[in-house]
């Protein structure tokens, strides 16, 4: 449901794992939502994202990761964390016209995609609403 533009944008309290290697993205990104009450762990890379992930104090809520990383990317990410946390959740950041791609490549449906450039009521918006949705296990089945 779009979030019209005089209501606040939503807020949480929960733990989000950031993975974005351009500085500056993750830079506004951490800034956005820490402003929105959310507790975020940034990473550069997906080496750095596991050993937070790993060392955190409180269980992450949400990996919010850039979709196409080289090495390890996003999804291949995503499906090693929820082996050790299967209520994770994740977002990924992409290129306007990456998720289609990316649909089409997996045929993998419920996943869930957040185009650059985001606003802060975008990001805010769509953060709340993965970590509100019922919890897909698509991962876990190693697609």
């Amino acid at each position: 449901m779009p979030l019209s533009e005089t209501a606040p944008a939503p807020r949480g309290t929960e733990t989000i794992l950031l993975v974005e290697p351009e500085p500056d993205i993750r830079k506004l990104a951490v800034f956005m939502l820490s402003r929105q009450g959310y507790r975020v762990l940034e990473a550069r890379n997906a080496a750095e994202a596991v050993k937070l992930f790993q060392e955190s104090d409180s269980p992450v809520d949400l990996l919010l990761t850039e979709a196409a990383m080289s090495r390890l990317n996003g999804r291949e990410l995503s499906q090693r964390l929820a082996a050790q946390n299967p209520d994770l959740r994740t977002l990924f950041l992409c290129d306007p016209g990456y998720e289609r791609v990316a649909r089409r490549a997996t045929g993998q449906k419920g996943l869930s995609f957040l185009p650059r450039p985001f606003t802060m009521r975008s990001l805010a918006g769509k953060v709340r609403q993965v970590l509100d949705a019922p919890q897909a296990r698509f991962l876990s089945a190693g697609v």
